[in-house]
C-alpha cells in the first residue's frame, strides 16, 4: 500500500474494494495497527452498488486481478445482501457457503477467475454497516452513556437525523467526547479513541492477512 493520499483510489493485482472514504481510512489504521502487510491497493467506488459494479467488472477484464477483497455494509438484512452478492456472481464458477463466514468469507473459483473476499460489516452475522463495527472498538460504558445521551435527545425531539443513521449519530457522539472531537473514524483509531484491538479489530485484519497472503 502506498500514502493516504492515493491509497483509496489503487487499482492493482490485489486490491479492495470498499464503499467511501470512511471505510478506506478505518482500513488503513487498522492495517497500521496490527502491521499488516502492504500487498494490496484499496478501491473506494462511492457506493455498495459501486462496489458490485466494480467487483464484476474487474473479474470479466482480460487481466484480473488476482485477489479481490470486497467489503460492504450489510445494512438491513445479512441474508439480504449475502443472496444478492451471490445473485450477482451466480455466472461465474465460484461456491459460496449457504452463510458468509463469521471470520470473513473467502471463496476460490474452479477456473482461472480471482480469488474473492468478503466482509460484510459489522461482523458478517448482523444488520449494520461501518459505525456498527466502530462500535465494537469503543469503551463499552462510554457508548452506553452515549447512547444514552442520544435516546434523552431523541425523546425531547431535538434530533433530526433519519432512523437508517442511528449508528452514526451513536459513534459521533461518543466520539465527541475525545481530543480532538470531530476526528474522522480512521484517526480515531490511529488516536486510540477507537481501539485496534478488539477481537472484531483482530477478525477482520485477520481475515485481510489470509485473504491477502
Amino acid at each position: 500500500m502506498s500514502s493516504m493520499r492515493d491509497i483509496c483510489k489503487q487499482d492493482i493485482d490485489k486490491v479492495l474494494l470498499v464503499e467511501g472514504d470512511n471505510d478506506c481510512h478505518v482500513v488503513m489504521a487498522l492495517c497500521a495497527a496490527h502491521t499488516v502487510p502492504q500487498t494490496f491497493g484499496i478501491y473506494q467506488c462511492g457506493s455498495d452498488v459501486g462496489v458490485l459494479k466494480r467487483l464484476n467488472a474487474l473479474i470479466v477484464r482480460p487481466n484480473p486481478p488476482q485477489v479481490i477483497g470486497v467489503m460492504l455494509d450489510a445494512d438491513n438484512s445479512v441474508t439480504g445482501r449475502w443472496e444478492g452478492i451471490k445473485g450477482k456472481l451466480k455466472h461465474y464458477n465460484y461456491i459460496f457457503p449457504i452463510k458468509p463466514d463469521a471470520h470473513g468469507t473467502i471463496v476460490e473459483s474452479s477456473i482461472d477467475e480471482p480469488k474473492l473476499g468478503f466482509w460484510l460489516m459489522p461482523n458478517n452475522q448482523d444488520s449494520g454497516m461501518l459505525e456498527d463495527f466502530c462500535a465494537e472498538l469503543a469503551e463499552p460504558t462510554s457508548l452506553t452513556f452515549a447512547r444514552e445521551c442520544l435516546e434523552q435527545a431523541m425523546q425531547r425531539n431535538i434530533t433530526t437525523f433519519k432512523k437508517v443513521h442511528h449508528s452514526k449519530a451513536v459513534i459521533h457522539t461518543y466520539l465527541a467526547w475525545h481530543d480532538e472531537p470531530g476526528y474522522p473514524l480512521g484517526k480515531a483509531i490511529t488516536r486510540q479513541a477507537l481501539s485496534p484491538h478488539t477481537d472484531i479489530a483482530v477478525s477482520f485484519t485477520n481475515w485481510l492477512i489470509h485473504l491477502f497472503a
